[in-house]
């Protein structure tokens, strides 16, 4: 399983994805709107894995290895396919226009992988703030409040000596979670990331920095934080839901109560409690009376994980998955 991009960093929905082996006859799926993919079960073996889209290049990954159990999460980048064309011209070439002065220098920012597997979604904040700063607004259009990819920020730095050209930072944005009335000292909130940015210049306290990638929409007074990606490729053995030590959904994303197939949510367990990126999990619900079995409600996959919190994302449900709901892990 896995998820295609294209090289700006945009979902690639309609792909196919053809998997071949010497244990199976080629099996092939499309991507999803979101550029997800995911094959059916397959024996262990060798396997090789085609990416084909009209208009862009194929991508084949040979000689993946699977064992009994085993889970291959890999995503994908397609670039666009080269054109060539000729053009003969039989009359004379018009005065060419007066060059126009040329766009503000920008750097040559192309997402990976790696870079992008692990930015979008929400988290459980830290207990102490990790932020470096704040958008204030679009660089050349201080009345501009909404921004995306592209756009050029202008940022306050709030720690100067942590902020240099070139890095990447998330975009983030807090959200109160739980009983909007409690007393301000109990509140509890959440966090969304909604992108990534690299700084293209710094002096003092200010900086810019350009939009690499945007999950959905920025917004002025967003923060940024410096970004640590996480592989884009690994394997994890599938386990087995251990309901005797579940954790427990805390919040949706934007704060969201409810969710279905393909939305992601955040659990109270991460790396501290042996969590990782690309574990199985089964989410149920305890019935009434000890004797009873759990009433399963939904399969997941996680897909970010901090030290004390995890995001799953919902593959498969039976009912709407909420808020404190259960969530055995696969050991």
């Amino acid at each position: 399983m896995g998820t295609v991009i294209d090289t700006s960093g945009g979902a690639l929905p309609g792909v196919t994805v053809t998997l071949t082996g010497s244990a199976i006859a080629p099996t092939t799926v499309v991507t999803d709107e979101a550029g997800r993919y995911l094959t059916p079960l397959v024996p262990p073996g060798d396997y090789n894995i085609a990416f084909v889209l009209s208009g862009f290049e194929t991508r084949t990954v040979t000689g993946l290895k699977l064992g009994p159990g085993q889970t291959a999460v890999l995503d994908q980048e397609l670039a666009l396919a080269a054109l060539s064309e000729t053009v003969e011209v039989i009359a004379p070439a018009p005065k060419p226009p007066a060059p126009r002065p040329p766009p503000p220098p920008r750097p040559k920012v192309k997402p990976t992988e790696e870079l992008l597997a692990t930015v979008c979604g929400p988290r459980q904040p830290p207990a102490f703030s990790l932020a470096r700063g704040r958008i204030v607004s679009h660089r050349d259009d201080t009345g501009r409040q909404l921004l995306g990819p592209g756009d050029v920020l202008r940022l306050d730095i709030s720690d100067p000596d942590g902020v240099a050209p070139g890095q990447h930072f998330v975009i983030r944005r807090r959200f109160q979670t739980g009983d909007r009335g409690a007393a301000k000292r109990t509140q509890e909130f959440g966090e969304q990331t909604v992108g990534l940015a690299q700084i293209l210049d710094k002096q003092g306290a200010s900086a810019t920095a350009i939009v690499v990638y945007a999950c959905s929409e920025v917004l002025a007074g967003d923060t940024i934080e410096p970004y640590v990606a996480q592989p884009a490729s690994y394997t994890v053995a599938a386990g087995t839901p251990r309901f005797d030590e579940p954790a427990r959904i805390a919040f949706g994303e934007y704060d969201r109560t409810v969710a279905a197939n393909g939305q992601l949510m955040v659990i109270d367990r991460g790396l501290m409690q042996n969590v990782h990126r690309g574990q199985r999990v089964t989410i149920f619900r305890r019935r009434q009376g000890d004797a009873l079995p759990p009433l399963i409600i939904g399969e997941g996959v996680i897909v970010t994980v901090r030290p004390d919190s995890a995001a799953l994302r919902i593959d498969r449900v039976t009912d709407a998955v909420m808020v404190g709901d259960l969530v055995a892990l696969h050991r």
